[in-house]
């Protein structure tokens, strides 16, 4: 395959992990958690300072989702499985079981892309239509004006389906196996380890609704940031969106992928780098195990071998234009459409 072959060509001998860039973000995010951790809880005076603390600890937890545990629970952190295996695992001391999220990210997203009966990124449990065949709802009509609300409730429900798969057995589209043994401590460690630091300490020191207050509001700031860097890559009404229900052959991987992938503000190199190389969604998908610094070099090549072969990719200049493009796909699935009727006879 061409792409392949260009790819190679350009790492050469070169690692495709395991860059210094990679590891210095990762002390920089953790390290700004831990500290917006500690600001918040320990040395807050007053609201205004809460409210500051609390943004700087929301965004460093974005950071650390963005370019530490994404990375490195696609395997695209470093060659080293333990090294991916200990910084995927963060995810978990921020609520949300690595293990879990892996398997259903790396399967259904990454596989399926954005095809409506399997994508579980466009899924949002009859809340709101992503797809022309999803099933439609009245309350759809107001979605393009709800939907940003629902988005702040992303990371809650991260940790409400994890107890759903825990409890009840939720499969929703999961690969891996229940998780046995060492899978199973982990996961129930990162939980035990998560309300600890999130709940229990806080509360030593401030009041239960402050506690519950203050988490609420940094979640819903990460659930928002989430939702709308994951929706402006696949959700936009400049990608395709198959529908496959009916038998119809999928195009061939790379082909798919691109075609159902847009990229944005790759011309920003602060929201690149904040990011974690998710404005190059197009490269991840395609090369989701080599380490997100390299997106924008490879993001020239997938441009040259796709004119080259006349597949059309989708970009968009800035991220307000990619959240535009989103808001008018949503909107234009508020409506059902009327079926078509059949001509008189």
């Amino acid at each position: 395959m061409a792409l392949e072959k260009r790819v190679k060509a350009y790492f050469g001998e070169r690692p495709t992990q395991d860059h210094p860039v990679m590891y210095l973000k990762a002390a920089l995010c953790i390290g700004g958690v831990a500290l917006g951790y500690y600001w918040l809880v320990f040395n807050v005076e007053s609201w205004p300072e809460g409210i500051l603390a609390g943004l700087f600890l929301a965004f460093s937890m974005i950071g650390v989702g963005f370019n530490v545990q994404h990375d490195a629970n696609h395997g695209g952190f470093s060659r080293h499985r333990w090294v991916n295996r200990s910084l995927g695992f963060t995810l978990d001391l921020l609520g949300a079981s690595s293990y879990f999220w892996a398997d259903k990210h790396n399967h259904n997203h990454h596989v399926y892309t954005n095809e409506s009966l399997e994508d579980a990124d466009i899924q949002l449990g009859g809340l709101a239509r992503m797809s022309a065949d999803h099933e439609w709802k009245p309350a759809h009509r107001y979605q393009h004006i709800y939907l940003w609300v629902l988005y702040c409730g992303i990371h809650l429900r991260y940790l409400y389906s994890d107890l759903q798969r825990l409890a009840f057995g939720k499969n929703d589209g999961l690969t891996a196996p229940y998780p046995k043994g060492g899978h199973m401590a982990a996961l129930i460690g990162g939980k035990i380890f998560f309300v600890t630091v999130a709940f229990i300490i806080p509360m030593q020191y401030h009041s239960v609704g402050t506690v519950f207050g203050s988490y609420v509001a940094v979640s819903m700031v990460i659930g928002l940031v989430f939702g709308l860097v994951f929706q402006s890559a696949h959700s936009v009404d400049n990608v395709e969106h198959p529908v496959l229900a009916d038998g119809t052959k999928r195009a061939e991987w790379v082909v798919h992928q691109i075609r159902t992938t847009s990229n944005f503000a790759t011309t920003n190199p602060v929201l690149t780098f904040f990011f974690g190389g998710l404005n190059y969604q197009r490269e991840h998908h395609l090369f989701p195990k080599i380490s997100h610094v390299h997106y924008p070099a490879l993001s020239k090549i997938v441009k040259d071998v796709c004119d080259e072969h006349g597949v059309r990719y989708c970009e968009f200049p800035t991220f307000t234009g990619a959240v535009l493009s989103h808001y008018r796909w949503v909107r234009s699935l508020r409506t059902l459409p009327e079926p078509t009727s059949s001509p008189a006879t």
